[in-house]
């Protein structure tokens, strides 16, 4: 267990300190953005859709960026633990993460008498922000480039604000807010073999570089 903490230590430490004061930052200007009192189910699921979940963008794919010095790249060569497990104890972590912020968020909302079933839109949200965090995930363990990683669902998340759910369907992100969330089943589903395909490509990319 002390292994894996050192992990995530090293992680909070050193790796992603600047990308959770992004994420906070972005969730303080809110109010300047957009009405987060008094609100409706409705407009509420507006707010965590369509901008408290683009926090999952920030959180997530950078769990291989360390591995871009290669220096670190080859001391985690040397160690006896399996890459795989590194990156998803830091997986773990960034979604821990994601949670504690969605739900201080939320805990706000709820403080300024905004009208919302708050278990179920948390939920609804962090499937969101799983499955777009996810899929930079996948794409950046595909083309080895954080850039990538970013811009896939920025340019997803950029379709569904102009095609609504002509094209996407089960996978429109912005469902809560038409009244609907078996959408979010399955982004729950899809977050998850996005990052396992994310993680297995990364893997796979560090033994044919180690080979």
């Amino acid at each position: 267990m002390e292994r894996y903490w050192q992990i995530e230590k090293i992680n909070l430490k050193y790796h992603i300190p600047v990308h959770v004061l992004v994420c906070v930052l972005m969730l303080l200007v809110s109010p300047l953005l957009m009405g987060v009192a008094n609100l409706e189910a409705q407009d509420t699921a507006k707010v965590l859709e369509m901008y408290v979940a683009l926090i999952g963008i920030v959180l997530l794919p950078p769990v291989f960026l360390p591995e871009q010095d290669h220096d670190i790249r080859d001391l985690i060569g040397t160690k006896y633990m399996n890459s795989s497990v590194v990156y998803l104890m830091r997986i773990l972590g960034n979604v821990l993460l994601l949670a504690l912020l969605l739900g201080l968020y939320i805990g706000i909302l709820a403080h300024n008498r905004c009208e919302f079933p708050a278990g179920k839109y948390f939920f609804g949200t962090i499937s969101e922000m799983l499955f777009m965090g996810g899929m930079g995930m996948f794409f950046y363990g595909l083309c080895d480039n954080l850039v990538i990683g970013y811009m896939a669902p920025i340019v997803y998340y950029i379709t569904a604000m102009g095609s609504k759910d002509q094209y996407l369907k089960m996978f429109y992100p912005f469902s809560m807010t038409g009244g609907s969330y078996s959408e979010k089943i399955w982004m729950a589903a899809g977050a998850v073999i996005l990052v396992s395909a994310g993680v297995w490509l990364r893997c796979r990319r560090r033994r044919c570089l180690n080979g």
